[in-house]
């Protein structure tokens, strides 16, 4: 049984740091199994763990429901749980007024300070909504906060996801919210809903879409299931893009700066000057062929979210086209946007914001 003991204890040791800090992460426990929507607000726990921050109803769906809030089948729609057998239900737009609601739960500890955290969840557009958002958002911050209202939460959140027109439309699939947060110290609530304004927002109409709930006539409503919290371990260093061209060696899951590609002004058209080093991309790539490629375009603070977000995405994309016309297949490159949500620095000089206006690669591999 000795021989056994450290084995056992590093064993325990990994889970520790994998652990989710979110609690009742897929809504399976709840106070009273639920009958129909929510009509008590953030007077009222939601689900234990779980409440609302301001006076929106969110509402929780579980499968020992028969009526309204059912699993699969509930005022709202049809859907089974990603996970387990329950999920929760928000307004993400409705009536084009500023109605919102929001989820928020407190962390089973806070975050530390300059540590990396995987944040996730999944969400589902309900099928009875008659409108779909290109948008959802989630907010980490130090203290829970309560907001008497109903309307939009007015302030900056860690992360938007923004989807393009065809994901926004769809209906019958859940769809995985993934980024990394570097913790500034001290977060210990996580929330989440549509925090940007009606101007910002996408909104489609979904005239395929045969159902009457009045509720939903004019709203999208969201599904929410699996919200996940887990803590980073061995974060890959940042290496000037310099050592693409003079290393010898490289090593995938590290993180690399192009500081010698650029771009039109307030473009994502590449610029001939940058071709030196897209080629040096290319010829890592050719070398190792099982390799990945993921590209992460980042702008300086300049610009609103979607703005940045699109822009950012958007170069990503434009060094990845280049790839796949050298001869890279479309399956070996990943290109995401950041806008402004990771910025090197924080400063507010015009060399902070050349600094933060960048593409990184991380090579994908063994």
């Amino acid at each position: 049984m000795k021989a056994w003991a450290p084995i056992f204890f590093l064993a325990c040791v990994q889970i520790a740091l994998a652990q989710n800090l979110v609690p009742n992460p897929s809504f399976e426990k709840y106070y009273d199994c639920p009958t129909t929507y929510n009509e008590q607000g953030s007077s009222k726990n939601l689900a234990p763990g779980w409440v609302s921050p301001t006076l929106g109803t969110p509402d929780l769906f579980n499968r020992c429901s028969f009526g309204n809030s059912g699993v699969p089948h509930n005022w709202a729609g049809i859907a089974q749980a990603h996970n387990g057998f329950g999920y929760s239900g928000i307004f993400g737009y409705k009536d084009n007024s500023d109605y919102r609601e929001y989820l928020q739960a407190k962390l089973t500890r806070p975050l530390q300070e300059g540590r990396k955290y995987k944040v996730e969840f999944y969400f589902r557009l309900s099928i009875y909504s008659k409108y779909s958002i290109d948008r959802i958002g989630v907010l980490l911050s130090d203290s829970m906060q309560h907001v008497p209202h109903y309307n939009r939460w007015q302030v900056q959140p860690s992360f938007t996801h923004v989807m393009d027109s065809v994901y926004s439309k769809k209906t019958g699939s859940w769809n995985h919210v993934l980024f990394e947060y570097e913790a500034r110290g001290g977060e210990q609530f996580i929330s989440i809903g549509n925090f940007s304004a009606n101007d910002e927002v996408q909104k489609f109409h979904l005239s395929f879409s045969k159902a009457d709930e009045p509720l939903l006539n004019k709203a999208a409503y969201f599904y929410i299931d699996d919200v996940s919290v887990t803590r980073i371990e061995g974060s890959a260093a940042v290496v000037d893009s310099v050592d693409l061209a003079t290393k010898k060696v490289i090593k995938p899951n590290e993180v690399y700066i192009l500081k010698h590609i650029y771009f039109d002004f307030d473009s994502y058209s590449l610029m001939p000057l940058s071709e030196p080093e897209l080629n040096i991309l290319v010829s890592i790539m050719k070398k190792n062929p099982k390799w990945k490629v993921e590209l992460s375009g980042h702008t300086d603070d300049k610009g609103n979210n979607l703005y940045n977000y699109n822009l950012s995405l958007n170069r990503a994309k434009s060094v990845g086209w280049y790839l796949i016309q050298s001869g890279i297949t479309p399956n070996r490159v990943i290109s995401k946007g950041f806008g402004k949500l990771r910025p090197l620095s924080k400063a507010k000089t015009e060399e902070a914001r050349a600094i933060n206006r960048r593409v990184e690669v991380k090579f994908l591999g063994k």
